[in-house]
């Protein structure tokens, strides 16, 4: 868990609500721990009405940097005095860097949902027809990585229909009209929308209970799809149960995870990220091997 916190300990963590579930202290402190630097990083839960006086805690704490998961990941933008190109274009924000009393905020979620990808399943969405089940700041960062990297056309669902609705049209402005487009899932369009989908990706939060239900009926895949759930604590989801037992293939969002990491770790150290240091850590962590 690394080491205890004195007066020379540099502070990190993870905002979000919930965080219990979070292995993301472990693999922080593991890679901090290698790397002989004397940091910690610790989830803190913090209620969406608690997010200003938890965030300005943090800065008066000498806090170095933090990751911010759900809910937060576009209402922390308005804490921020700068933000970057990457996070500006996604419209969320996963990673911040306090620096000479500025804070300053990045996404790293987008480069890990390609390198998971890429290393796990040697999956491009370059020409793909993507589908994304919702539209918070991990979905956007999805959308939007998935279109700029190629993508033939993101269609994008949410219980909140006009935050689908939002994301699409952010979409479009960004990278073109035509790009992105919006389908409900359960409708006849919508099961057509899956049916021809290359990949699948679950950016809402179910799964993280045994009894959620699914975000979609996995009947509908086709043979040659991918399924991606961004959960990763349980490794294997119902969804990703139910995907896999019809023999399509399902990957977990952990890889996502520890790249994400990787990337917000060496913004906040400046350094190489130990990357397999971390890997091991997460895999660790949930699989109880290496």
């Amino acid at each position: 868990m690394g080491q205890p916190r004195d007066s020379s300990t540099t502070l990190t963590g993870l905002f979000g609500w919930p965080v219990l579930h979070s292995i993301s202290p472990l693999i922080h402190n593991a890679a901090f721990t290698s790397a002989g630097l004397n940091w910690i990083y610790r989830a803190f839960g913090v209620e969406p009405e608690n997010l200003e006086s938890a965030f300005m805690d943090f800065r008066m704490r000498r806090g170095k940097g933090l990751n911010i998961t759900i809910p937060h990941k576009q209402a922390v933008m308005d804490l921020l005095d700068e933000l970057s190109e990457e996070a500006r274009l996604i419209g969320a924000v996963n990673t911040v860097l306090f620096q000479e009393r500025r804070a300053l905020g990045y996404n790293t979620d987008g480069a890990g949902f390609i390198r998971a990808l890429k290393e796990e399943k040697r999956f491009s969405p370059k020409g793909k027809h993507v589908c994304l089940i919702g539209a918070g700041g991990a979905g956007r960062a999805v959308a939007v990585t998935a279109t700029r990297e190629g993508a033939d056309r993101v269609s994008i669902s949410d219980l909140a229909p006009d935050r689908a609705r939002e994301l699409s049209e952010w979409v479009n402005r960004k990278f073109g009209p035509g790009r992105a487009g919006v389908f409900q899932v359960g409708s006849p369009e919508g099961d057509e929308i899956i049916a021809g989908a290359d990949l699948v990706v679950d950016a809402t939060p179910l799964g993280l209970n045994p009894d959620d239900p699914l975000s979609f009926d996995p009947s509908l895949l086709s043979a040659s799809a991918l399924v991606m759930d961004l959960v990763y604590n349980p490794p294997e989801t119902p969804l990703l149960k139910a995907v896999r037992a019809r023999g399509v293939g399902g990957i977990n969002g952990l890889g996502m995870l520890v790249h994400q990491a990787a990337a917000a770790w060496e913004i906040w150290t400046g350094r190489e990220p130990p990357l397999q240091v971390m890997k091991e850590a997460a895999q660790q962590a949930l699989y109880g091997k290496n």
